[in-house]
């Protein structure tokens, strides 16, 4: 399917580990697709998350540094074209949907970003069938919400040394009315996953 999953985390996060590797568990039955899970240092990694949680996974180690500076070294480290990319804070409580079919999308419309995620207020969006294109001028064309990335594309969004939130923003703003990405950024709505974290406390 030419299609991994990342699951992009870092070690101070740890508390949030084991809810998601219960959550991927039970819900992401996909064995065809190889499932990476990236954090910044080896610390207790291996004994807490695959030996105690049992998270079946290749664990990839991005070395210390900012939130876009981690996740270069990690994409670059995976194979494939396509990475279904989400954060450990994003717990699935279903099955995501078909991923064969979202990948026909993907290709059928040459799409650089599949959000796979309810719609919010925030988007402009015009709906094609199931699927709504973002446009140009919408707020978060970047956004870390589970999504289908073109690697490449993930990581030209990248700038060194962004934050998480300064990447949603800023990297917006420089795709903001862009001529390449007009029908390319698009979400598939469905509600799969719960966002669990705020501040790094879990959310009840």
């Amino acid at each position: 399917m030419n299609l991994s999953l990342l699951i992009h985390t870092f070690n101070g996060y740890m508390h949030l580990w084991p809810g998601m590797v219960e959550g991927i568990v039970r819900h992401f039955n996909h064995p065809e697709i190889p499932v990476y899970w990236g954090t910044d240092e080896r610390l207790r990694f291996v004994q807490e998350a695959n030996t105690a949680c049992g998270l079946p996974c290749n664990v990839l180690f991005s070395g210390p540094g900012e939130w876009s500076d981690r996740l270069t070294r990690l994409l670059h480290q995976i194979p494939t074209d396509y990475i279904l990319y989400t954060q450990e804070d994003h717990w699935p409580h279903r099955q995501p949907p078909d991923l064969a079919r979202m990948m026909k999308i993907v290709q059928e419309y040459d799409l650089l970003r599949l959000q796979l995620a309810p719609i919010n207020h925030y988007y402009t969006l015009r709906q094609q069938g199931n699927i709504h294109f973002f446009l140009p001028e919408s707020k978060y064309l970047v956004s870390h919400q589970p999504s289908i990335w073109k690697k490449d594309f993930l990581l030209s969004c990248l700038e060194p040394g962004e934050s998480p939130w300064v990447n949603e923003y800023e990297g917006t703003k420089r795709l903001n009315n862009h001529p390449d990405i007009e029908n390319r950024i698009a979400i598939f709505p469905y509600d799969w996953y719960s966002h669990k974290c705020s501040r790094g406390q879990i959310l009840s």
